[in-house]
C-alpha cells in the first residue's frame, strides 16, 4: 500500500488582510521593511498642512512601529516659529518614514507619517523567487503533480484545501477525482 500523506492549505484560515482586517501592516516604499501596525487606515486620517504628513493619534488608535530613532530636528515654519520634529528612519534602509513632536515615543501623542514614505504592500518580488507549497511537486517529464484534500464521504464529493494554481504556470489544470 502506498504511503498517503495530507496537507491542508486554506485561505479561510488565515489572518484577515485587507479592508475586512482589524489591524493595518504599513511597509517603508523604497525597501519594503515592515514600519508600521495601526487600527486604521492613514489614508482616512487628518493631514497636516503644512507637510501633508499623516496625523495618527496614539490616545485613538494602535501604533506598533518598527523603526530606528533618527535624532532632531529643528524646522523654521513662518516668521519666529520653530517646529521640533524627533525623526524616526526605516530600519532596513533609513528612509524618513514618521515623526513626533514630543522626545519620548512612549508618552507622544501622534505620530507623523510621512506623505509617501508608506505602503500597504511589501516590496515586490520576484514570483520566481515565490516558495512552492510542499502540495506541489515536480516529476519526470516535466509533469507537475498537485496534492488536493477530497472528502468523498460528503454528501457531495469536494475539494476543501484552496490554493493558487498560477504558480503552476499553466494555461489549464486537470483534476480527475476517483470514488
Amino acid at each position: 500500500m502506498p504511503k498517503r500523506t495530507t496537507h491542508t492549505y486554506s485561505s479561510e484560515d488565515a489572518a484577515p488582510d485587507g479592508p475586512d482586517s482589524d489591524l493595518f501592516v504599513y511597509y517603508c516604499k523604497h525597501c519594503g521593511s515592515h514600519v508600521l501596525i495601526t487600527d486604521t487606515q492613514l489614508q482616512k486620517m487628518p493631514k497636516r498642512k503644512t507637510d501633508k504628513a499623516y496625523v495618527l493619534d496614539k490616545k485613538k488608535h494602535l501604533a506598533r512601529l518598527n523603526i530606528s530613532e533618527a535624532g532632531k530636528v529643528l524646522l523654521k515654519r513662518g516668521e519666529g516659529k520653530l517646529e521640533k520634529q524627533f525623526r524616526m528612519n526605516c530600519i532596513g534602509c533609513g528612509l524618513f518614514v514618521c515623526y513626533r513632536a514630543e522626545e519620548d515615543l512612549e508618552t507622544a501623542s501622534f505620530i507623523y507619517a510621512v506623505d509617501g514614505a508608506l505602503s500597504t504592500v511589501a516590496a515586490e518580488t520576484n514570483p520566481q523567487d515565490a516558495p512552492v507549497p510542499p502540495c506541489i511537486s515536480q516529476l519526470e517529464g516535466g509533469l507537475v503533480q498537485v496534492a488536493i484534500e477530497v472528502e468523498d464521504r460528503a454528501q457531495r464529493s469536494a475539494i476543501t484545501s484552496k490554493f493558487d494554481l498560477s504558480v503552476l504556470n499553466c494555461h489549464c489544470c486537470l483534476v480527475k477525482i476517483s470514488p
